[in-house]
């Protein structure tokens, strides 16, 4: 049983998404679209990105950050 977990952890693994190969601009066209896990390793990704960023690009996140917020996902 523990192996079967294991495999299908690796399996899913695999189909993971890179977040931080893509650009700025990416992810924030990217969150418009995400949901659940996938919406909370964007904000992640973006937070981290944050002192980086433009004001126009923080303006953007926060946007993205309420509306998942207040969507609940």
């Amino acid at each position: 049983m523990k192996k079967l977990a294991a495999i299908l952890l690796l399996t899913l693994s695999l189909f993971a998404i890179d977040w931080s190969e893509r650009s700025t601009q990416e992810l924030l066209a990217a969150i418009q679209e995400a949901k659940g896990a996938d919406a909370a390793v964007i904000l992640h990704e973006l937070k981290k990105r944050l002192p980086a960023m433009t004001e126009a690009e923080k303006k953007a996140y926060e946007k993205a950050k309420a509306r998942i917020e207040k969507d609940g996902r």
